[in-house]
């Protein structure tokens, strides 16, 4: 495998979990693609989006129920010299049978041939090396979840590491520890795959961030995730843009009149800013909350675009003599990801004229495929935008059905003469009989 060649390769893979009431699919796969290289790699989405699926197929736990799932390669659920280089922490602790923590990584090590001494510098690096003397009843679930990390993370010559949410439910004291550890493993050329809802963690580490989206990997953002929550550049016309929010901190200064309630008759601060943006063309909305004690005060703006709202705050703290702390940008949650991600979809569906004819295959010969047709970003080729659920039975066409005979013209009249039809011969009593009406008739 050549330096920077896909490790992950995932094709057209269609899988469900178990993890529902009674053994039923919580979330599933329909049709995802992907190709993840060496690096930090998040995976967002929640266990409805089949991020359970997903999290059993890369650790070789299951086969999918369609397509392919390669590592280096190799089907990680048939080889198990794959599987002895991929790193898991699955979403419930899985370790080994032990009486003790020791023995219970003993076991793990052993299976991987690794040396049993080890186990100690396991934990040690992720600082929680006296669980090595306890007893393995005994942990917590967020503990032996720091066991199995410790172990995911001292797999030899790691081809991927798969880790369900590794910041949350974790018994590390150092979050940080655990960032080094999969930079450096990352650096090195494994493939580190965070499965992860949280945005704070995925923009914290990853170099490329991949929203699934309802079984399948929709769009690909850069690792600073700073467009998760923005609109695509070839939105619908008339789709709404997503406001993004900054987070201004500044100091508050002494009242004017010591007397004065927290937040009135003070020298300029949090008021004095949000009026002085009120009028600025960049900020669509401002409002602020006192910190402890009314020294500091939060505003929180919300505007089309970050760049010319951070230019107007900086103009108008100058202008009003506000000493800012700090602006931020607070990240985004599921929420704005999910409705950016609509946005994408939209963008990325075909449209066509009204009248035109659905789908490419029924366009004029050299006729150019409608606007907004280009993929997402980071999509697969196949776009899998319409994909079929689990089961459906293939389409059956409908029998043919012979159409009415149609009489001729001169049984309906007297040929070419336009003279009219005659008229049915009256019944037994005399009377004539009701005239048959058509569905359109009586209106």
């Amino acid at each position: 495998m050549t330096s920077g060649a896909p490790i992950v390769v995932l094709e057209g893979v269609r899988a469900r979990d178990s993890a529902g009431e009674a053994g039923r699919p919580r979330g599933s796969l329909f049709g995802a693609a992907a190709a993840l290289g060496p690096g930090v790699h998040a995976v967002l989405g929640a266990p409805e989006d089949g991020t359970l699926a997903l999290a059993e197929l890369l650790a070789g736990r299951a086969p999918p129920l369609a397509g392919r799932v390669l590592v280096a390669g190799r089907d990680p659920f048939r080889s198990a010299s794959t599987r002895a280089r991929i790193g898991v922490l699955s979403v419930a602790p899985e370790l080994p049978d032990g009486a003790s923590v020791a023995s219970s990584m003993s076991v793990a090590l052993r299976a991987r041939g690794a040396p049993q001494a080890s186990a100690a510098a396991l934990l040690e690096g992720l600082g929680v090396a006296p669980l090595l003397a306890r007893g393995q009843a005994s942990l917590s679930f967020a503990e032996a979840r720091a066991v199995e990390l410790a172990l995911a993370l001292g797999v030899p010559q790691p081809l991927l590491l798969c880790l369900f949410e590794p910041f949350a439910d974790v018994a590390a004291p150092s979050p940080e520890r655990v960032r080094e550890r999969l930079r450096a493993l990352a650096d090195s050329g494994a493939c580190v795959v965070l499965i992860t809802s949280s945005t704070v963690d995925a923009r914290a580490l990853a170099d490329r961030i991949h929203v699934l989206d309802r079984g399948v990997i929709v769009r690909t953002e850069p690792g600073d995730g700073e467009r998760l929550a923005g609109a695509p550049t070839s939105a619908a016309p008339g789709a709404a843009r997503p406001e993004v929010e900054l987070h201004v901190l500044l100091h508050e200064r002494a009242p004017v009149n010591e007397r004065a309630p927290v937040n009135h008759e003070r020298a300029p601060g949090a008021r004095a800013l949000a009026a002085a943006l009120s009028s600025s063309p960049a900020v669509r909305a401002a409002a602020w909350e006192p910190g402890p004690g009314g020294a500091s005060s939060t505003l929180r703006i919300r505007a089309a675009d970050r760049e010319a709202a951070a230019l107007a705050i900086l103009d108008a703290a100058a202008r009003e003599d506000v000493a800012l702390a700090a602006i931020s940008s607070p990240a985004p949650s599921m929420h704005d990801v999910r409705a950016a991600t609509a946005l994408h979809l939209v963008a990325a569906r075909p449209r066509r004229p009204f009248g035109a004819p659905r789908g490419d295959a029924e366009l004029p010969p050299g006729a150019a495929a409608p606007p907004g047709a280009a993929p997402l970003p980071g999509a697969p080729p196949q776009a899998p935008l319409a994909v079929a659920a689990f089961g459906a039975p293939p389409a059956v066409p409908a029998p043919a059905v012979p159409a009415p005979a149609v009489p001729a013209p001169a049984a309906l009249g007297s040929g070419a003469s336009g003279a009219p039809p005659a008229a049915d011969p009256p019944l037994a009593d005399g009377s004539r009989p009701a005239a048959e009406t058509g569905p359109n008739d009586g209106r």
